[in-house]
């Protein structure tokens, strides 16, 4: 078997593979807006062909501002086949060892249950056990969320004072992330903090969520009127919707309803900057937040399984 990056003219034939013909213009719509926000790119998108025939595909993704693939989209083979772990092994060994000549340290995957555009996951647990035989991990699940706030008018919090990012500094808000991400429900950063230490994972979730797109005037702590720390909220732009990239409050503030201001301000802000679809993701073990995204009008959508493998 042969896996080989397409040529420009494939672009099609590469998203009608093994796609339902429903779904093809909406993969297709995907797949151009990715290339055109160099999310994606034409020599980044494989197929696996045995003896000319085609039998599966896949596509690396990272975020603009970065030059090393992040995770794989797209991904699609003929899942009622009895070889379809073989095939799927042969390919996604191959471009996980690309991915590593690239300069990547690890790369994820993300399924979605149930299946939604523009991916359209179907055969969720075929995609799942296919992940784990090449060495991806279950790295958590969360509940995915969303809201229209064009239909969903949205003003900013009174209560609490904003700092913007731009007002405060860089090491303002690392130590905030600190404090932030103290008994934290969210089984990620949990182990981060655990392995790396509270600094080093506040630090990197900042340059992580530097790599999106954001103005530093949205990045904002809120404070108590007298000059309290309470909490931070962080919007940014991913290059298909506008998110609450981050948003928590210090263990000492907790429980007084301050994460409904700080959502509200986020949810404010992404408005005020003509950004009306929204959508967000919180850990499944996280049901404060879940409460405070239903609270706040937002729909779930779909659960999510968040997988990796560090090469």
């Amino acid at each position: 078997m042969l896996v080989r990056p397409i040529a420009s003219h494939e672009v099609q034939s590469f998203v009608e593979l093994n796609t339902d013909p429903s779904h093809t213009h909406a993969i297709r719509q995907y797949l151009d807006q990715m290339l055109a926000k160099d999310s994606a790119r034409i020599e980044w998108c494989f197929v696996i062909e045995n003896a000319g025939q085609r039998l599966g595909r896949v596509a690396f993704w990272k975020l603009p501002k970065t030059d090393k693939p992040s995770d794989i989209i797209l991904l699609d083979l003929e899942w009622e086949r009895e070889d379809y772990l073989s095939i799927g092994q042969s390919l996604l060994q191959e471009v996980i060892s690309i991915a590593h000549r690239l300069g990547s340290g690890r790369i994820g995957y993300v399924l979605d249950t149930p299946p939604i555009a523009p991916q359209w996951h179907y055969c969720s647990e075929q995609r799942a056990q296919l992940l784990e035989t090449v060495g991806f991990k279950l790295e958590r699940e969360t509940y995915r969320f969303e809201l229209n706030t064009a239909n969903h008018p949205v003003a900013f919090p009174t209560g609490l004072i904003f700092k913007s990012l731009s007002e405060v500094g860089e090491d303002a808000f690392i130590d905030a992330l600190a404090r932030v991400s103290a008994q934290s429900l969210d089984q990620r950063t949990r182990q981060d903090r655990e392995m790396m230490g509270a600094e080093a994972e506040a630090r990197m979730t900042f340059e992580d969520l530097a790599q999106m797109e954001y103005d530093p005037v949205w990045w904002q702590l809120a404070y108590t009127p007298d000059g309290v720390l309470v909490g931070l909220v962080m919007p940014t732009k991913s290059p298909t919707f506008a998110t609450i990239g981050y948003i928590g409050v210090v263990p000492e503030q907790r429980g007084h309803g301050y994460i409904h201001l700080l959502l509200q301000q986020g949810m404010a802000t992404l408005n005020a900057a003509g950004e009306h679809f929204l959508r967000t993701d919180t850990d499944v073990s996280n049901t404060p937040m879940a409460n405070a995204f239903r609270r706040a009008g937002y729909t779930q959508f779909a659960t999510r399984r968040e997988y990796s493998v560090k090469l």
